[in-house]
C-alpha cells in the first residue's frame, strides 16, 4: 500500500525506468533560447556609407552654391542688421537642413490620401474642426462626401459665401487667411530686396528668379509692392485670383520644405527661398504682377487648375536640381486671363503642429 501512495514518477524512478511528460517537453523546449543569426558585417557598412553619403551631398548642397540661401548676406546691400546677426548660424543652418522634412511631407500625404469609411469621417473631421475652429458652415457638402483628410482640407465651399469686391480700386485678398507683412519692394544698388520680417531681408531675384527689366528699371511715378499671407490649418486652402490679369508663365522651384511658422521666420535666412514654390507670372492694368505659393512642412502639395497635371514635392525635382534657385519654367503659349475671383491653386494637406502658409503677391501699383 504503501508502494501505492508514492507518486507515479517516483515509482517508475526506483523501477529503473526513464519518463518525461509531454508538458515538461515542451516546457523545456520553450525555454531554450533561439539562436539568433549574427548580423552580415556588410550591413552596418551599407547604412554608414548611406548616412555618410547624404551627409556628404547636404554639404556640398548646402555650401557649395553661392546662390544657397545660407549666403544670402553676402549678396545684399550694407552689412547685416542686428536682427540678421541672431538668425541661425551656419552649423545650426546646416543640422536643420539634414532632418528629411520632404519625406515626412510625401508620407503624410498618403496618409492624408487614405480614403475612411463613411462611418469614421464624421468623427474625425470634427475632431479637427474643434482642433482648429474650422467654420463647417461655410462648406459645400456635409462631412460624408469627404472621402479623406486631403479633400476635407481643401474643401470648397459654398456659392457666395465670399462676396467679392469688384471695385477696381481695390485688390481682393486671394486666401482666407492673416496678412503677415505688407511693403514697398527696396530697390537700393539695383538689387531687389524685400522683408521676411522687420530687420530680416531676403531677395526677390533669390525668390522669383530672373526677372524682367522694369523691376530695376520701374516706371515713373509707380512702386513694387509685396504681401505675405499665412494661412492656419483650419483656414479655406483654395487660392483665388485677387485681380483682373492674364498669366504668361508658371515657375516651379523645387527646394525644402521647412516649417514657415513664426519661430521659423525668426530663425532661418531667406526662409521663403529655402522652400519649394509655385510662381505665377503675369502683367495686369499696372504692369508685373505675381502670384507665389510656397511650401512648407507637410503642405509639399500644391496644384494648379491651369494645369491639372502639375505636381509638386517630387524627389527627384530636388535630389536632381543642379543648384539652388533652379527652376521648371512653363510659359503659357496664350496668355492665360484670369478673372478677378477665378480659383487659381489649392494647397491639398496639412499636419496639425504646422499652422501658418505664406502666399506671396507683387504687384505694381500706382
Amino acid at each position: 500500500m504503501a508502494m501505492l501512495q508514492r507518486p507515479a514518477s517516483r515509482v517508475l524512478k526506483r523501477l529503473g525506468l526513464r519518463f518525461k511528460t509531454s508538458y515538461a517537453a515542451k516546457k523545456n523546449v520553450a525555454n531554450v533560447a533561439p539562436k539568433m543569426k549574427p548580423t552580415a558585417p556588410w550591413f552596418g557598412l551599407v547604412v554608414g556609407s548611406a548616412v555618410g553619403a547624404y551627409g556628404g551631398y547636404e554639404v556640398w548642397k548646402t555650401w557649395n552654391d553661392e546662390k544657397n540661401p545660407a549666403h544670402v548676406y553676402d549678396r545684399l546691400p550694407g552689412g547685416k542688421t542686428a536682427e540678421e546677426d541672431n538668425m541661425g548660424s551656419d552649423a545650426k543652418m546646416f543640422l536643420l537642413h539634414l532632418a528629411p522634412y520632404r519625406a515626412i511631407s510625401r508620407a503624410w500625404g498618403a496618409v492624408n490620401s487614405i480614403e475612411l469609411p463613411v462611418w469614421m469621417r464624421e468623427p474625425i473631421y470634427m475632431a479637427w474642426t474643434r482642433a482648429f475652429d474650422c467654420k463647417l458652415d461655410e462648406m459645400k457638402y456635409p462631412l460624408e462626401h469627404y472621402k479623406n483628410l486631403g479633400e476635407f482640407f481643401s474643401r470648397p465651399l459654398k456659392d457666395g459665401i465670399r462676396p467679392i469686391n469688384w471695385d477696381p480700386r481695390c485688390v481682393s485678398s486671394p486666401v482666407d487667411g492673416t496678412m503677415a507683412s505688407f511693403g514697398v519692394v527696396d530697390f537700393t544698388d539695383d538689387i531687389p530686396v524685400m522683408d521676411q520680417i522687420k530687420g530680416v531681408r531676403y531677395r526677390m531675384d533669390d525668390f522669383l528668379g530672373e526677372v524682367p527689366d522694369f523691376f530695376t528699371n520701374p516706371s515713373a511715378g509707380k512702386r513694387l509692392f509685396h504681401c505675405v499671407i499665412y494661412l492656419a490649418p483650419g483656414d479655406y486652402h483654395r487660392i483665388h485670383s485677387p485681380i483682373d490679369w492674364s498669366m504668361g508663365e508658371r515657375r516651379h522651384f523645387p527646394g525644402d520644405l521647412f516649417p514657415v511658422n513664426s519661430r521659423a521666420v525668426h530663425f532661418v535666412p531667406s526662409l521663403f527661398t529655402w522652400n519649394e514654390r509655385v510662381a505665377l507670372l503675369g502683367r495686369w492694368k499696372h504692369g508685373f504682377f505675381s502670384m507665389s505659393l510656397v511650401g512648407a512642412t507637410n503642405v509639399g502639395s500644391m496644384t494648379l487648375d491651369v494645369e491639372p497635371n502639375f505636381a509638386t514635392n517630387k524627389w527627384k525635382d530636388f535630389y536632381l536640381t543642379k543648384e539652388w534657385g533652379s527652376s521648371d519654367v512653363k510659359k503659357y503659349e496664350r496668355q492665360e486671363l484670369v478673372t478677378r475671383g477665378d480659383q487659381v491653386a489649392q494647397f491639398k494637406v496639412l499636419l496639425p503642429f504646422h499652422t501658418m502658409m505664406k502666399m506671396m503677391n507683387t504687384s505694381h501699383l500706382l
